[in-house]
């Protein structure tokens, strides 16, 4: 059973895996214990209450040095809701590797930012700046030292260990996406939807069809980990999901943790993932989303979740806040003026995992969750 102690501020141990997901209603953010107090972060969302990036929030509060504990900093796509604070953690974290799709690594992809950003950028709240203020960084870095170049995710390629950087225990983290397929396809969409010239846009469109999301699987002494992005479920193999599945066949190492993609929807779910490639009552770990009308996961993708493991977590419910101002007069006038006032993001929550590397493979994760996070199969209980 999962705790809700008050352990929060008690770091792992050297030789503890850490698996850490936080979730707003709005916003995603994994941070990985690569083990001797070394860190990876994967994408960005912002603490609830401090503001700031839940990483360094969060490696803060446990007595870790965010400069130098984080080591690398990926970012599985450009999404708004995956990006959010992401160039304060690499700004901050002034050692670290960064990582992404490699479809930025295609002169295409300069066009299209250009044609979507202008020739200057539109003060913060978006994925492209976050993106582009992550590239200036790392042209500064450059011309002060000779700093690794970002490292360019597709399949098969290892992003952790990076030659010159701790890894006392062996951990690897290996990209199983996107393919070369999906990275043509995506460039291709985004070339076609391209904005007139005389146009200033902060976001890149968001194709329905997520194809360059980056996936990882984290290995550490027989520990399996799959960290899902955002990938959707394609019926072409050579894209998505199933050109992972593909790719796994043959390969006997299941995931024995797994952050399910795209908030728990339909669309990044695959009959096929869970029976190659996690192991039976996997721990499971979503995050919401909320925006509008649209609600992730929904009851029943919870109940289906619960179908394949009884092991699945909530970061948060996926429920919007309520309107609150600082001015109880204003505050008062809305509510009487509207019928229904929400805004995202609304809960909040922190769903931890952990265990000792020296454990064997497959013994349980201690579970702890903070804040607003749940037990999946309980919020179905109190929902339905």
């Amino acid at each position: 059973m999962p705790s809700t102690g008050n352990s929060l501020t008690v770091g792992p141990g050297s030789r503890e895996l850490e698996v850490s997901v936080f979730g707003p209603g709005f916003g995603e953010c994994i941070a990985l214990h690569l083990g001797g107090g070394n860190w990876a972060i994967i994408d960005s969302c912002l603490d609830a209450t401090s503001k700031q990036p839940a990483s360094l929030h969060y490696l803060t509060s446990i007595g870790a040095n965010p400069a130098t504990s984080i080591q690398l900093v990926v970012a599985t796509h450009w999404h708004d809701d995956h990006m959010d604070g992401i160039s304060k953690v690499f700004q901050t974290a002034v050692g670290a590797i960064f990582a992404c799709t490699g479809a930025v690594q295609q002169a295409a992809f300069n066009e299209v930012l250009a044609a979507w950003t202008g020739t200057r950028l539109l003060p913060g709240g978006s994925g492209v700046d976050e993106l582009q203020s992550i590239l200036a960084e790392l042209d500064k870095r450059s011309a002060n030292s000779s700093c690794v170049a970002p490292k360019l995710a597709g399949v098969g390629r290892a992003l952790w260990p990076i030659a010159g950087k701790p890894n006392p225990f062996g951990i690897s983290i290996k990209c199983l996406s996107p393919s070369d397929s999906a990275r043509l396809a995506t460039i291709s969409r985004l070339k076609d939807v391209a904005p007139a010239s005389n146009k200033i846009r902060r976001r890149l469109p968001n194709p329905l069809a997520n194809d360059t999301s980056v996936v990882l699987s984290v290995e550490a002494a027989g520990h399996r980990i799959l960290l899902g992005g955002d990938l959707h479920v394609k019926a072409d193999r050579s894209l998505g999901w199933l050109a992972i599945v593909d790719d796994h066949a043959g390969v006997d190492a299941r995931h024995h943790a797994f952050k399910l993609p795209h908030h728990g929807s339909p669309t990044g779910d695959s009959a096929e993932v869970w029976s190659k490639m996690a192991v039976e009552q996997t721990c499971a770990i979503t995050t919401p989303f909320v925006r509008g009308s649209v609600r992730l996961p929904s009851v029943a993708d919870c109940q289906r979740i619960l179908s394949k493991t009884q092991n699945a977590y909530l970061s948060a419910p996926p429920l919007p806040g309520k309107f609150r101002d600082s001015n109880k007069a204003v505050e008062r006038t809305v509510q009487e003026a509207t019928r229904s006032v929400q805004f995202v993001p609304g809960k909040y929550g922190h769903v931890r995992l952990r265990k000792l590397l020296d454990e064997k493979p497959g013994t349980p994760w201690g579970v702890e969750l903070f804040g607003s996070a749940v037990s999946m199969a309980d919020y179905v209980r109190t929902t339905s």
